[in-house]
């Protein structure tokens, strides 16, 4: 019996933002590239990729609950405060600091 299996891929790039805003800009090019299904082969399997959505989202830490990791540098938010931004790493505050998954304490709830 065959399922039905979402596939969510999430990818970072940095613009202008002028790129962001215009109709004709590199965000706009990006996504129609993106906006295609795909087939990919494992073994002797053809797989459909179908594709069904793109949205995009200005990461700005000063309006969402994301930011920088205080050790890596990594796009992370804060899964202990509400609103989590959806595909970014997920992270914690730490001693006023916030970090993501891969540099928080090893036995902290959302450390990777």
């Amino acid at each position: 019996m065959k399922k039905t299996v979402l596939i969510r891929v999430s990818y970072l790039v940095e613009l202008q933002e002028n790129d962001i805003n215009d109709n004709n800009g590199i965000l706009n090019k990006i996504t129609n590239e993106i906006d295609e299904s795909r087939n990919i082969h494992f073994d002797d399997n053809n797989i459909l990729l179908e594709w069904t959505s793109t949205s995009s989202i200005v990461l700005d830490s000063d309006n969402l609950n994301c930011g920088k990791c205080s050790n890596c540098g990594q796009w992370t938010t804060d899964k202990e405060k509400s609103n989590s931004v959806e595909g970014i790493c997920n992270g914690a505050t730490v001693n006023g600091k916030l970090l993501c998954d891969e540099c928080l304490p090893h036995d902290y709830r959302w450390a990777f």
